[in-house]
């Protein structure tokens, strides 16, 4: 589990490999904050897809593989945008996931089966939380407003995976005493 936080820690954290390219031309300069909140994003965006895939198959609650199944379509429509809003204002994305997203979905992978349910609502509880925070940067410090229109965009949808991840945990804690 304490595995679990760490790599999703890390999966929250901005993407800083293109940052250096970007601060090199004169224009760029201006939309640092907007292309870390938009490299980021798109990462976290993989991250959710492909963990979203793997709870849809592997979760044993019905309940988590809808929120896998869900997390992973919304995520591959707010990363739509993403993409689109950084073509649009030339900032390059990293086509893969990072290394840090690889060591998440590992995870996810090698979990058990037993463990699998509760290790998604808690990482997925952490990564929203700090997707949130992320967002909030973003509409605080953002100077693009396409950047801050993803950013908007994105809020209600990532507001919605937390109240549903807080309505599984109470529907675990219920059923699982002690």
């Amino acid at each position: 589990m304490v595995i679990a936080f760490g790599v999703v820690a890390a999966l929250a954290a901005p993407a800083t490999g293109a940052a250096a390219d970007d601060r090199m031309a004169p224009p760029a300069r201006r939309l640092d904050p907007d292309a870390a909140f938009l490299r980021t994003a798109h990462q976290g965006n993989l991250a959710q897809i492909a963990l979203g895939r793997i709870a849809a198959r592997k979760a044993t609650s019905p309940m988590i593989r809808r929120l896998g199944a869900r997390f992973a379509a919304d995520s591959a429509r707010l990363d739509a945008a993403v993409r689109d809003t950084a073509a649009s204002l030339r900032v390059k994305l990293d086509p893969e996931a990072n290394s840090t997203v690889q060591q998440g979905i590992a995870l996810y992978r090698t979990t058990g089966q037993n463990d699998f349910d509760q290790v998604f609502l808690s990482s997925q509880a952490t990564m929203h939380d700090r997707a949130v925070r992320l967002i909030r940067s973003e509409l605080a410090d953002g100077d693009e407003a396409a950047a801050r229109q993803v950013a908007t965009g994105a809020l209600p949808v990532v507001r919605r995976h937390r109240a549903a991840l807080k309505n599984a945990q109470k529907h675990f804690a219920g059923t699982n005493p002690g």
